[in-house]
Parts: C-alpha cells; sequence; structure tokens
C-alpha cells in the first residue's frame, strides 16, 4: 500500500459531488449544491466486538459464466470472476486483525441474495448483512442491483426507481462496500441513484461505498480499503478512493453515498475505533454521491 493524499473538497481528484432532498427527488430536480460539513459526530475510542461479514460470488456458471435473463436489462452474461473470494476475505481478516467480531464469511453457493434482502420481501438480511456493522460484497454488479449464481432465493438483489430489495441499517448496518459494476452510477432509465441507492434503502445506514464505471476484478481491494482505515485512519470515503488508486486502472471511477441531512452528515466517519463516527438516522431525507476518477 502506498501512502495516499488526505484532500479536502478542492482536490484534484474530486469530480463531482451531488446532493439530493426529499422536495427535489418529488420533483426530479438534481442540484448541484455545495456541502455544509456539519456533521454530527461522537468520539469514537477502541470498542470491542464490532461486527463485520462479508459475502462474494466468484463462480457463475460451468461454461465459464451464466446466461442470465434480468427482469431489467434482458439477456446477460456473467462470466466467472478470478479474484472476488480473496478480495472479500482479505477485507474480513483486516477488520478481524483490528479485533472486529468476523461474523461470516460466504462464497459462491453459500452468498445468498436473501442475506442482503428486506423480511417484507422474503428475505433474512436482520441475520446477515443488517446484523453486522460493516459488509463487503464482491461480485457482478449492474445499475440496478448484484449478482449471485443460486437461486437463495433469486439471483439478483434488485433496487430501481419503484422497486428496492435493500432496506439496510434499521438493524445495525452502519457502512456496506459493493465491489460491483456501476451500483452507483447514473441511469436514467431505471431511476437516478438516489432513486435505486438513497431513499428507502438508507434506514439508518451510513454509507454505501461502490462503482460508477466497471470494476476490475481484483484481489486486494477489500484489504487496502481496510489498511487505509486502520493504519492511516483515514476516513471511510478517503479510505475507498485511495484504495481505488492502488488497485483499479486508470479511468476508473468510484463513489460513495451517504447521508447529509441538515445540522447531521456521514461525510467524515472513520472506522469504529479510528475516528469520529456520526450517530445513526433511520429516516434521513437528504443524500450526497461523490465520485472520484481513478
Amino acid at each position: 500500500m502506498t501512502q495516499g493524499r488526505k484532500d479536502n473538497l478542492t482536490c484534484g481528484v474530486l469530480n463531482q459531488l451531488r446532493t439530493v432532498s426529499l422536495m427535489q427527488r418529488k420533483s426530479s430536480i438534481l442540484g448541484v449544491v455545495t456541502l455544509l460539513i456539519a456533521t454530527l459526530v461522537f468520539s469514537a475510542g477502541i470498542v470491542a466486538a464490532h461486527e463485520v461479514g462479508v459475502e462474494s460470488t466468484e463462480y457463475y456458471g460451468p461454461s465459464g459464466g451464466l446466461f442470465y435473463k434480468d427482469p431489467d436489462y434482458g439477456f446477460i452474461v456473467l462470466m466467472n470472476l478470478e479474484n472476488s473470494i480473496e478480495d472479500a476475505a482479505g477485507f474480513c481478516n483486516k477488520l478481524g486483525d483490528d479485533g472486529w467480531s468476523k461474523e461470516f464469511n460466504e462464497d459462491d453457493y453459500s452468498a445468498y441474495e436473501e442475506h442482503f434482502k428486506q423480511a417484507s420481501l422474503g428475505g433474512i438480511d436482520s441475520s446477515w448483512i443488517d446484523a453486522v456493522d460493516f459488509a463487503y460484497y464482491a461480485g457482478h454488479g449492474l445499475p440496478t442491483g448484484f449478482y449471485f449464481n443460486n437461486n437463495h432465493d433469486d439471483k439478483k438483489l434488485r433496487c430501481r426507481d419503484n422497486h428496492h430489495d435493500a432496506e439496510w441499517g434499521n438493524t445495525d448496518l452502519e457502512w456496506i462496500a459493493l465491489h460491483c459494476c456501476e451500483i452507483l452510477s447514473d441511469n436514467n432509465t431505471h431511476g437516478e441513484w438516489y432513486e435505486r441507492w438513497a431513499f428507502d434503502v438508507f434506514k439508518g445506514l451510513h454509507q454505501i461505498q461502490g462503482f460508477c464505471t466497471v470494476a476490475m476484478d481484483v484481489h486486494n481491494m477489500g484489504s487496502t480499503f481496510a489498511d487505509y482505515m486502520i493504519d492511516l485512519e483515514y476516513t471511510i470515503r478517503e479510505s475507498w478512493r485511495e484504495a481505488a488508486e492502488d488497485t483499479q486502472p486508470s479511468g476508473i471511477v468510484v463513489a460513495i453515498l451517504g447521508v447529509s441531512d441538515s445540522g447531521y452528515n456521514t461525510w467524515n466517519d472513520h472506522l469504529w475505533g479510528h475516528g469520529s463516527v456520526a450517530s445513526d438516522k433511520s429516516d434521513p431525507s437528504n443524500f450526497y454521491r461523490v465520485m472520484y476518477t481513478v
């Protein structure tokens, strides 16, 4: 890992900072505004027994991949990957070395879509993803969701303008990193980023880390991300950017989506024990998405 830069809002790496409010969502107007860093935080000392859980999908089919009828895009091909399992495990192990409880590390046929899905739609997220503080998933993705290789209970965790499988944070989850292609990109056909992954998804969740463009299948994005949060005590936002700088090729665009209500936001969240952390907010009405080009 190389020593990274702790840039502020004026740094050249920062491409766009976009925020959206509930009123803007209703009128379908997306404004670019100045983010006021007025975070409600508390000082986080070393706290034992915070939980991490990771899942990954590497093997999608016996002929090099899976030919899949996606409910949003029609037939697509999900090629087999090579590094997702190692990538997710690296993140889990680094946090475990920092004193976190490693609750689960599920991969391939034991990684289930229902682990991420809300109970009202048949999921069991409250016993899995929403039962830990930090979650990580590595596998294929597109703007409306990410993919698995089995039918527990289907192959896609789906979020779009009028349908949300995910409802995160109402049990425990603060942060989730998705090493998947295009999850946080603009996509007018199936809803803007805030319609797909912000409103109706954040129920106590602080941030989603993801990609606006394709993401390369690398083995060390997760461990590098954890190194910056733990060893250098960067914010979670900065750490995701720096991990991409170290592990992804030029031109890749990463993004962080978070809450920015009046007098409150998660912009400066750190890993527990390594700096300030915002309190939980169960029904946020304003969100930011910041994007960085590698």
